[in-house]
């Protein structure tokens, strides 16, 4: 009778256990980190598709008001980095302001952290975004006419380590919208 052990009574040693955790980790962690870049992906898509929205809602705004409406966007520095903001405003007959007893739909927007804002309009390529004062009444960059009729531009978001474009956002001069994003127009016929 023999005492040894038969190879099919054998178990794992402690080296093929550790292997194994290894590989489960580094599993993880590559599902984590696509899935992570994922929801930033999707984060600021529905901030550019927001974005839209907003613009289109302003400009029946202004027409429904007969006042002219824009959007100041604004950037500032803080101990986390870059932020920007934008803010919606009407032209009053004392200068531009932001639209008294608004909705909540009108709040200021905050752009995601890490992200870099470009805009660009027609006649003004690279548009100088910089901090806002509120008691100089500035106006707006872009601007949504009470006749229907918008500033042809684009708004850029960039990734603000590396500068890659992320995602565009296009209006014409009648203020309807593109989503690009990478800059590159999306065929919404294919998609349906």
């Amino acid at each position: 009778m023999q005492h040894g052990h038969s190879p099919l009574n054998r178990g794992f040693s402690l080296i093929e256990l550790l292997v194994a955790v290894l590989v489960i980790v580094m599993l993880t962690t590559v599902v984590g980190l696509n899935v992570g870049g994922g929801g930033r992906s999707i984060e600021l898509d529905d901030e550019v598709r927001h974005m839209a929205a907003l613009l289109g809602y302003v400009q029946s705004e202004a027409e429904m008001s007969g006042a002219d409406h824009g959007l100041y966007l604004e950037r500032s520095e803080d101990f986390d980095g870059t932020r920007y903001q934008g803010h919606w405003l009407r032209l009053y007959d004392q200068g531009w302001a932001e639209p008294r007893g608004s909705s909540d739909v009108l709040e200021p927007v905050t752009f995601a952290e890490g992200i870099e804002i470009a805009l660009a309009l027609v006649g003004d390529p690279e548009v100088e975004i910089t901090d806002r004062d509120p008691e100089l009444k500035p106006a707006p960059q872009v601007v949504l006419f009470a006749s229907g009729e918008a500033i042809e531009g684009e708004l850029d978001w960039l990734d603000a380590r590396t500068g890659e474009l992320l995602f565009r956002l296009r209006w014409d001069l009648l203020g309807r919208t593109t989503l690009m994003p990478r800059g590159e127009e999306i065929d919404e016929d294919a998609l349906r």
